[in-house]
């Protein structure tokens, strides 16, 4: 190559680059906007958040889709989610790094990938100059961990909580072994935590009626099987949740299970599940679903005659102290 060509080869990448880093400028600012981060997902903290453990194989040579490649080792700050440069990258070895791609095939990248994710452990600069370029894949020796919940690509470190505290409740009811068909999606942080100890009192009363005390995992398959998967399919039925956006179902069941306890503490042995819904609709100013919810709750608990007792123990709810 000439030392002209060289000069335009230059030239032209350092343009690249210098547009890029202010494309990653603006859209950090939009991030601060709105509130949203907008960095790349940190190995460390998703492998200490998912507590997961090493590699299940050696590692495998492939193409990768550049679109899933979310995070990074050590570097995730240098870069912003789309892998556009910040202020801390070099641009010499940036620009040099384009160069080259641009005359040759590179040595193949490093990758870990969990679930659907996949983080660089060597050959950020060259996945960076890979997505600007907009190359749709990327050639890399792949190294996969085990992960016992779901990633989504476009997942946020809140999302990543959400995802961590759904691994931890897995690992403590083995739900996922067990019942291979669940999928209890919560959107509020702390919600696992709650549903476990739903689950822990549906032990107590299993345990009671039983000569065996159930271990948690034996607890938790049956409070799937005969209480949430029940309440569920009316809540599927009614529709309800097509007036509630980004809520889900399992949403839907903690929160009424939530009341509902709240309830029996304030009025004793009286459990106004009703009351509760009510609360809901008020709660969410969710005034048009109100209407839904009540036939829901009509139909899961019908309303008692004054002189019949409380609720029976058996149905597809949860015990009358079970709340």
């Amino acid at each position: 190559m000439s030392d002209n060509s060289l000069d335009r080869s230059q030239a032209t990448s350092l343009k690249i680059f210098n547009e890029a880093r202010r494309h990653a400028l603006i859209q950090d600012m939009l991030a601060d906007l709105a509130g949203r981060p907008d960095s790349l997902l940190s190995f460390e903290e998703v492998t200490k958040q998912l507590s997961l453990s090493g590699p299940a194989e050696d590692a495998r040579l492939q193409e990768v889709p550049l679109d899933k490649i979310v995070g990074s080792v050590g570097r995730y700050q240098d870069f912003t989610r789309a892998f556009l440069p910040r202020g801390s990258v070099d641009a010499r070895r940036w620009t040099r790094i384009a160069r080259l791609q641009s005359q040759a095939q590179l040595p193949p990248i490093d990758l870990f990938k969990v679930g659907d994710l996949y983080f660089v452990r060597d050959g950020n600069h060259r996945v960076s100059v890979a997505r600007v370029l907009r190359y749709p894949t990327i050639r890399a020796r792949v190294v996969e961990i085990p992960v016992r919940v779901s990633l989504d690509p476009k997942m946020s470190p809140d999302d990543l909580i959400l995802r961590a505290e759904y691994a931890d409740f897995l690992i403590k009811t083995e739900l996922d072994r067990r019942c291979p068909e669940q999928r209890i999606d919560l959107t509020r942080p702390g919600g696992y935590h709650s549903l476990l100890q739903l689950i822990e009192v549906h032990q107590f009363y299993m345990g009671l009626r039983s000569r065996q005390y159930p271990t948690l995992p034996e607890a938790a398959e049956n409070w799937y099987r005969t209480v949430y998967v029940h309440l569920v399919e009316h809540i599927r039925e009614s529709h309800v949740l097509d007036d509630l956006p980004g809520r889900t179902e399992a949403d839907l069941y903690l929160w009424i299970s939530e009341n509902r306890a709240r309830l029996q503490m304030r009025y004793g042995g009286h459990q106004d599940v009703h009351a509760a819904v009510e609360d809901f609709t008020e709660e969410h100013h969710v005034r048009p679903v109100r209407r839904k919810i009540r036939r829901l709750v009509y139909k899961l608990f019908p309303r008692r005659r004054r002189r019949q007792p409380a609720l029976p123990k058996s149905g597809p709810y949860l015990p009358p102290n079970e709340g």
